[in-house]
């Protein structure tokens, strides 16, 4: 065995059998030294909470309220600048266990710690198929929804929550057609981002970014369910128009709307009578609409084109005339 060992080195040469043992034996403190800045890092300071991986399922991970963020999972990651990294990282996240690593990392290794934090996170995929930009979105928009909103507009959108049930007024339904009707993408995202005085709708500007409030807004139009059978575009139109009509012009106009309320009894001149057909052949879709939106001087009818955007004073028209001046 000796002579056959003596024969293979003398083939080989001795530098290459010992270079080889080297390599075996050095390789794993070699790999070590080649690891990049950032993960030595990474694996030193926030493999604990965050995971080696990068998912936070460490078991102090799991026990932390709220849960450490996930880098690898991209649709969590898909919204998170590189300005909400560093800050993250220098000053910490108040309310969290992210604590301040701003007096014990250089500027260059917190750069080196979030150019490792970004190779965490591969593409967004659904079911191993690459996600498209508004499937992304829209998954964005559902984790959101489901972490802040449901608890008072409910998982489905339709309200039907412990919290929704007390408040006044009760929080919007999503899943209504007819709710939803008047709510166009300006409205939707206002309501989010300024948050609805009166009401329980605070602002989340601080909270969510502009890119953020519309993955929201496009989850939400999702939750919408079709209209209900036997009611078509143009009837629901008309049925949002009395409901506006309910809200804002029954007091003087009257619930059948011949202007006999309290109110109206008293306002001179008199609030207009819509159930007559003689007085409304001659007071066009057009006027009515200028009256609506800028009012009528000298009477008790204000302006309501801050109030009613042009599409809600063309349902309230439409309204008037299917509900009082059609009947004969």
């Amino acid at each position: 065995m000796r002579h056959y060992l003596s024969k293979w080195f003398s083939l080989v040469g001795w530098q290459t059998v010992l270079g080889a043992v080297l390599l075996v034996v050095l390789a794993p403190v070699l790999a070590a030294t080649q690891q990049s800045p950032g993960k030595v890092l990474y694996d030193r300071d926030c493999s604990f909470c965050h995971g080696t991986s990068g998912f936070a399922d460490t078991p102090i991970g799991r026990i932390l309220d709220p849960r450490p963020r996930r880098f690898a999972d991209p649709v969590e990651m898909a919204r998170l600048t590189d300005e909400q990294i560093y800050n993250a990282i220098k000053d910490g996240m108040p309310g969290t266990a992210m604590a301040s690593w701003g007096k014990l990392l250089s500027e260059p290794e917190i750069g080196d710690l979030m150019d490792y934090i970004h190779k965490l996170a591969g593409p967004a995929s659904n079911a191993g198929v690459p996600m498209s930009t508004e499937e992304l979105s829209l998954e964005v928009g559902r984790r959101i929804y489901d972490k802040e909103c449901a608890f008072c507009h409910g998982l489905s959108g339709h309200a039907d929550t412990d919290a929704a049930r007390v408040l006044v007024p009760r929080p919007r339904a999503f899943a209504d057609p007819i709710q939803m009707a008047r709510i166009d993408d300006g409205r939707l995202y206002a309501a989010i981002k300024l948050g609805r005085p009166g009401t329980a709708m605070a602002s989340w500007s601080g909270l969510m970014t502009p890119v953020e409030i519309i993955d929201v807004m496009r989850y939400i139009r999702s939750l919408q369910e079709p209209l209900p059978e036997g009611v078509t575009v143009e009837s629901l139109e008309i049925t949002v128009g009395g409901n506006i009509y309910r809200r804002y012009c029954s007091s003087c106009h009257g619930a059948k709307g011949d202007a006999d309320t309290t109110l109206g009894k008293v306002l001179l001149p008199r609030p207009r009578d819509f159930t007559d057909r003689k007085l409304m052949a001659n007071f066009s879709d057009q006027q009515m609409v200028a009256a609506i939106s800028q009012g009528k001087p000298g009477t008790a009818m204000a302006p309501w084109g801050g109030i009613l955007n042009p599409d809600d004073i063309q349902r309230v028209t439409r309204y008037i005339r299917a509900a009082f001046s059609a009947k004969p």
